[in-house]
């Protein structure tokens, strides 16, 4: 049988994101400050089956170690602008009805309180079709300099914080409001039953909190909890925490490998292997014939300035290319933040020199790359799916706007569902409903998240750690 797939489409709320590629005669991202254009963006991916917008986030900008900004960074808007996507999502969320919405937050830059009031919210507003991508931020300069952090927090702390921060959170979710406090009893002058309503006591490393949680339950209550990244601290936290795991792995065997160990992990952590789906980031670009494909392609790659791929290579990175000279490599080159992004070109002595990656930098970040005619597409997915077990696709930005994603949603699309990739009717629901495929909103009891759950007299010892 057929494994059926989910869709999401892959944005930052900029004009110009991962191709580096908004000044492409097929870009259309003029209006990306505006609702209009995010409106737009989401009827036409929920009418093209599209599950989700995933929203990713940054906090900063490519910058050097002493806050200098390369003037290409603002010339042709590498990573700047950058606008809050938080306060997008109930507008689009009361323009689709069942579109679902990922966003990133950063558990280095956020506290934890208000941003599980965020999401609470959101999972309000939205009907449940919420989920948290936790980021821990790798441009650890751009949080020293725009946000007052002392120093560069080295990348297995980071993961340290995000732990706290992540059962913090749950026990905010989770154990604060019993299923039943809320009555809204007139007659009594009741809104909620004081008894029923816990105060959360947390004294942890990177956190504190004592009182209340102010967000009602949620459809959900804990949004979907998506996670980003394949370092062995990032798989560690994602076989505990995360529901579903995003890969930007290239090399099929390392996809299939990072499929098997991530649910490995989550059998190791008491969860079911089944409760963590893993997507792969996909760049598709579609011709009418294999030639004008590849030509495409070769336009798409040759937009960016070789000046700008530098730039935004430093900012995911925290390597200034421009600071090596072009017949170095970057073999011994070591990094707190970008980890999985320099890790790409570094292969020992077959490491590829400065020049060569300058020159590849365009084709060389982000996820697999596919190219061709749409049954040739078609092939390239199915046969990723097949080999790897991988459960969806996060169609990445490529010319930006809806040039990203129209030929993929009329050419592609239907013939995925032909092929019994994705369903004839779009899966609708919750987050979790659709993506775990489950019959609840809410986390699975064998995630960790579950212990922190409060029935009336009860007092599990989790939820006041």
């Amino acid at each position: 049988m057929t494994k059926q797939i989910f869709l999401g489409a892959f944005e930052e709320f900029t004009p110009n994101f991962i191709s580096n590629a908004w000044s492409h005669p097929k870009s259309d991202t003029e209006g990306f400050a505006t609702l209009p254009y995010w409106q737009n963006m989401a009827r036409e991916l929920e009418a093209g089956g599209f599950d989700f917008l995933f929203l990713a986030e940054a906090l900063g900008y490519p910058m050097q170690a002493d806050g200098t900004v390369p003037e290409v960074v603002i010339r042709e808007a590498v990573q700047i602008p950058v606008h809050d996507p938080m306060v997008l999502v109930s507008g689009l969320a009361a323009t689709v009805d069942r579109l679902g919405f990922v966003v990133t937050a950063s558990t280095t830059a956020q506290q934890p309180n208000l941003n599980a009031r965020t999401f609470a919210t959101l999972d309000h507003l939205t009907g449940g079709r919420i989920a948290w991508n936790i980021v821990t931020s790798d441009n650890q300069v751009a949080l020293s300099k725009l946000l007052g952090q002392a120093n560069v927090t080295p990348h297995a702390e980071r993961y340290r914080r995000a732990t706290e921060s992540v059962e913090l959170s749950l026990k905010l979710w989770e154990g604060s409001w019993e299923d039943d406090a809320v009555v809204h009893d007139k007659a009594t002058r009741t809104f909620a039953d004081p008894g029923k309503v816990h105060r959360i006591t947390h004294h942890g490393d990177y956190f504190d909190l004592d009182g209340y949680f102010t967000a009602i339950p949620s459809p959900q209550r804990t949004p979907l909890l998506l996670q980003a990244g394949t370092s062995p601290a990032g798989r560690a936290f994602a076989g505990r925490f995360g529901e579903c795991i995003f890969i930007q792995d290239r090399d099929l065997d390392v996809v299939k490998a990072n499929v098997d160990d991530l649910r490995s992990r989550a059998v190791e952590n008491g969860r079911d292997p089944r409760d963590i789906k893993v997507i792969d980031a996909v760049a598709v670009v579609v011709g009418e014939t294999e030639e004008e494909a590849q030509r495409l392609r070769a336009e798409l790659d040759a937009t960016p300035s070789r000046e700008s791929a530098a730039a935004l290579f430093l900012g995911w990175s925290g390597v200034d290319l421009m600071a090596f000279p072009l017949e170095a490599t970057l073999a011994e080159v070591s990094t707190e933040v970008g980890k999985s992004t320099l890790a790409v070109f570094q292969n020992g002595d077959e490491s590829p020199t400065v020049a060569q990656i300058l020159d590849r930098i365009a084709s060389s970040i982000g996820g697999i790359r596919v190219t061709g005619t749409p049954e040739s597409v078609a092939d390239q997915l199915q046969h990723i799916v097949e080999y790897t077990d991988i459960d969806g696709f996060l169609i990445e930005y490529t010319y930006g706007g809806m040039a990203t994603y129209r030929d993929f949603i009329d050419e592609v699309v239907p013939l995925l569902r032909e092929r019994g990739l994705l369903p004839e009717v779009p899966a609708g629901g919750s987050m979790r409903r659709r993506i775990l495929g489950h019959d609840s909103d809410r986390l699975p009891e064998t995630h960790p998240g579950a212990v922190y759950r409060r029935t009336h007299g009860a007092d599990p010892e989790a939820a006041s750690v």
